[in-house]
């Protein structure tokens, strides 16, 4: 406690010699000054050193109470922490006003929970019928390709020769096959991204409509994989080569075979029973923007009474959906 009764005492002579010198020099409204410097002394006069002008100060009156504390002038540091802090609040209000007018637009766009899935129904379904578009394409595209390698096949060496074109056509064909299978997996990941997005919205609109803050960033985002189960991914050349050679031996395994067509990154195998003929095509699908390579398998079904196109044997369900899981018990 010394310290503070020296302080105190400092004070003391400081206030006395300053009434003394006020008093002597007719000045009424003269200033007593506190600061400290850099080694932590207590300091008291009349005057601020120039060297002290920045450090910070108290103004005390003739009595001794203080009248105005002065901070240090602040460092460039602080002052670019400040800066710093006023962009951040701009930036947080902006975003705020941003968050704002969009909670109030999608209130407006969906009055009810049922407007919204309409709306995402909606979106899915304009993909798909891009889709049927595409698949009605490649069946046309596969017949001709089955001709061609019918044509090629039954040929005889007595016969007269083929077409110069024919191999060229096969080619060609095969390369629309793929490039339309790709087209159908790329529809495929866009239903993706548009369930994704509406699950984000839709735990937005209850979230506004229960008036509770919206967590939207815990929401799972649904994966390709699972949705797209007749699909495998690989990367890397030999690992892609293997799986697509496991894949065609699981697909060629399969019963009740009556025909199988052979095309660069195709396989095509036609299966029949007393009820209805299914198609399973194996496509090696890759774009140049993406790494991975994709092995899609598509399963086409034909009552053969009815004439109706949706596959009803459990077995064949399986057998599409089956791939990867295949590919994972040969590894």
């Amino acid at each position: 406690m010394r310290w503070r009764y020296a302080l105190g005492a400092t004070l003391l002579l400081a206030v006395i010699s300053f009434r003394i010198h006020g008093a002597d020099s007719g000045n009424t409204d003269m200033r007593l000054y506190r600061w400290v410097d850099d080694h932590g002394v207590v300091h008291y006069a009349d005057r601020i050193p120039p060297t002290q002008i920045d450090q910070g100060h108290t103004t005390l009156n003739r009595e001794g109470v203080r009248t105005e504390v002065v901070p240090p002038a602040p460092t460039a540091e602080d002052i670019e922490r400040a800066q710093a802090l006023a962009r951040q609040q701009v930036e947080n209000a902006r975003r705020a006003e941003e968050e704002r007018v969009a909670n109030q637009a999608l209130l407006k766009r969906f009055r009810s929970l049922e407007d919204l899935i309409l709306a995402r129904e909606g979106r899915i379904a304009a993909v798909d019928a891009i889709s049927q578009t595409t698949r009605d394409n490649i069946r046309l595209i596969q017949r001709r390709w089955r001709e061609l390698h019918q044509q090629q096949a039954s040929h005889k060496p007595t016969d007269p020769p083929l077409p110069a074109t024919l191999s060229a056509d096969i080619v060609r064909i095969e390369d629309q096959i793929r490039t339309a299978y790709t087209t159908i997996v790329t529809q495929e990941f866009q239903k993706v991204a548009i369930r994704a997005e509406f699950d984000q919205i839709q735990a937005r609109y209850i979230a506004l409509k229960s008036n509770t803050k919206p967590n939207v960033a815990t929401l799972p985002l649904p994966a390709a994989d699972v949705l797209a189960r007749n699909m495998a991914r690989c990367y890397g050349a030999e690992t892609c080569q293997r799986d697509w050679e496991r894949a065609r031996a699981y697909l060629r395994a399969l019963p009740d075979i009556r025909e199988e067509l052979n095309g660069s990154g195709l396989l095509m195998v036609m299966q029949q029973d007393d009820e209805e003929e299914r198609l399973l095509t194996l496509v090696w699908i890759q774009q140049p923007t993406d790494a991975a390579v994709y092995l899609y398998l598509n399963l086409e079904c034909k009552n053969r009474l009815t004439a109706s196109q949706l596959c009803t044997n459990s077995a064949a369900l399986t057998v599409r959906d089956g791939l990867r899981a295949a590919l994972s018990d040969a590894n």
